[in-house]
C-alpha cells in the first residue's frame, strides 16, 4: 500500500512535470535557448545545491573519485537534454514533444542491453517498434503537404527531441550503475552546475543577452521551468522514490506525457486529434512493456526527466 502523502505527492509530480512542456514551449519561441538554458541551469542547480546541503551536509559534497563520471552524466542528462530539448521546443508543439521525449524508457532498456549487458528481452523490442511507430504516426502530420513539410524544419525538431530523449537514457544508465556517495539533491545540483559550463560558454560567444527584453507570459513561464518545474520537480521527485513502491512511482513517467498533451492542446491551442490520441497510446504501451513487466523483479526507482 502506498502512503497517501506519496501519492498526493505523486499527483503533484505529474502536474508539475506535464504542464512545464507548454511552459517551455511558450519561453522558447521567444527567447534564445543557450541563454535561457544557462540561466536556468545556474538558478536550479544552485538552489539544489542548497538543499543538498542543509538535508544531509556529510553527503553533499562530490568526491574527487566520483568526478570523471559526474561529468559524463552531466553532459548526458543536463547538457544535451535541455539544449536539445530547448530547440526541439522552437520547432514541434509541446504536445508532440513530449510523447516523443517519454520513449525515454525503451532507449534506456536498449542501451542498458548494448553497453551495460542487461538482458534484452523480447518486450523490449516490441516496445521499441512502439514507440517509433508513435513517433511516425506524429510525422505522419507532413505527409499531407509533404513538399512543404521537408523544406520545414518539423523532421528536424523531432530529431532533437528523439536524441534528447536517448541522451537522457544514457544519463540515467551512468546513473544507475554507479554508486556516487552524495544525496540525490546535491547529484542533481552538481549535474546542472556542471551541464551549465558549456551551456554558458556558448551563450556568452553566440548571443546578447536579451532575457530582460522577454513579454511578461514569457518571463512567468520561465519562473514556472525554472522553481517549479526544474527545483520542486527534482525535489518532488526524489522523495516520492524515496516513499513510494517502485511500481507506484513509475506510473508518473505514463502520466506524464498525458497531461503534456492535455496542456499543451488547452493552454497553447495545439492540436489534440486522432493523430496525437494514436501516437500517446502507442507510446504509453512501450513504456509500460518496459516498465511494468519488469517491475516486478527490481527493488529500484527508474528515473526520468523533467
Amino acid at each position: 500500500m502506498a502512503p497517501v502523502g506519496g501519492l498526493i505527492t505523486l499527483v503533484v509530480l505529474w502536474l508539475v512535470w506535464g504542464t512545464s512542456w507548454p511552459a517551455m514551449r511558450t519561453v522558447f519561441l521567444e527567447l534564445p535557448v543557450w541563454q535561457f538554458r544557462a540561466v536556468s541551469c545556474a538558478a536550479a542547480g544552485t538552489v539544489l545545491l542548497a538543499l543538498g546541503y542543509l538535508q544531509d551536509r556529510s553527503r553533499w559534497k562530490a568526491p574527487r573519485r566520483i568526478w570523471p563520471r559526474l561529468i559524463a552524466a552531466a553532459f548526458l542528462n543536463m547538457t544535451c537534454w535541455h539544449i536539445l530539448t530547448g530547440f526541439g521546443l522552437q520547432i514541434v508543439g509541446a504536445g508532440h514533444a513530449v510523447i516523443v521525449c517519454y520513449t525515454l524508457p525503451v532507449w534506456t532498456a536498449l542501451l542498458g542491453g548494448l553497453f551495460y549487458g542487461e538482458r534484452i528481452a523480447a518486450r523490449t523490442m516490441a516496445a521499441l517498434v512502439l514507440g517509433i511507430a508513435g513517433v511516425a504516426v506524429l510525422l505522419s502530420a507532413g505527409f499531407d503537404a509533404p513538399g512543404e513539410w521537408l523544406r520545414g524544419d518539423q523532421p528536424l525538431g523531432f530529431v532533437f527531441v528523439l536524441l534528447a530523449a536517448i541522451t537522457w537514457a544514457a544519463g540515467t544508465l551512468v546513473i544507475k550503475h554507479y554508486e556516487w556517495g552524495v544525496s540525490m539533491s546535491a547529484l542533481a545540483g552538481w549535474q546542472l552546475l556542471i551541464g551549465l559550463v558549456p551551456i554558458a560558454t556558448i551563450a556568452l560567444a553566440s548571443e546578447p543577452f536579451v532575457l530582460h527584453r522577454a513579454s511578461l507570459e514569457a518571463t512567468l513561464s520561465g519562473f514556472y521551468v525554472i522553481f517549479v518545474a526544474m527545483v520542486m520537480g527534482y525535489a518532488l521527485w526524489f522523495r516520492t522514490v524515496q516513499s513510494m513502491p517502485a511500481t507506484i512511482a513509475s506510473i508518473g513517467t505514463l502520466m506524464i506525457p498525458v497531461i503534456g498533451l492535455g496542456s499543451g492542446a488547452l493552454l497553447l491551442g495545439e492540436p489534440f486529434g486522432w493523430r496525437e490520441i494514436t501516437a500517446l497510446a502507442l507510446v504509453l504501451s512501450a513504456i509500460a512493456l518496459v516498465l511494468f513487466v519488469p517491475a516486478r523483479r527490481r527493488s529500484g526507482a527508474s528515473e526520468r526527466p523533467g
